[in-house]
């Protein structure tokens, strides 16, 4: 059978596979759960990063930003042997000083359009976007106190700690 004579079921076939054909681990595509066709790939290649993807990325970087400040002023109170409860009050005060409005304003942008830009899946019963299965829960705005206790979190994972704190 010539390849015009083939139907498209045995054109999605994956190819025979030698003793010497890479494998995902040893090949430069990346190991997924998923295929891109070509028309994906062009479009990944020429518009660049989904919107959403970008936004999230500034989410996350912007919270890491904080966080890791909040970190840096632990430690320096600790260096300086400061009691614990100063120190979390510190944090919390340096937390509330934070202009939280641009990060909120990405978050709200985020809710609002990232079903869309996703291009998610919908329940047919409940008509709620489906992200891998499960309900979309829109991401809450970010608060002092959500940035301190992510603080308060990073701070017990790197000393092996996952028991809540005195400061919490």
């Amino acid at each position: 059978m010539s390849d015009d004579d083939a139907s498209d079921d045995d054109r999605h076939e994956p190819a025979p596979r030698g003793p010497d054909s890479p494998t995902a681990l040893s090949s430069a595509d990346p190991i997924r759960n998923f295929s891109l066709g070509v028309d994906e790939r062009i479009r990944a290649l020429t518009v660049g990063v989904p919107a959403w993807a970008a936004r999230k990325r500034r989410i996350e970087d912007d919270e890491e930003r904080y966080v890791k400040e909040l970190i840096e002023l632990h430690d320096a109170l600790a260096a300086r042997e400061h009691r614990a409860d100063e120190i979390a009050r510190a944090v919390v005060a340096a937390a509330e000083a934070f202009d939280l409005s641009r990060l909120n304003e990405l978050v709200r942008t985020h809710n609002r359009y990232y079903p869309v830009e996703a291009n998610l899946p919908m329940d047919r019963v409940t008509g709620s976007y489906l992200v891998y299965g499960r309900p979309f829960r829109p991401e809450e705005p970010y608060t002092a106190a959500r940035l301190a206790a992510a603080a308060r979190a990073a701070i017990r994972r790197r000393l092996g700690d996952a028991s809540p704190g005195e400061d919490e």
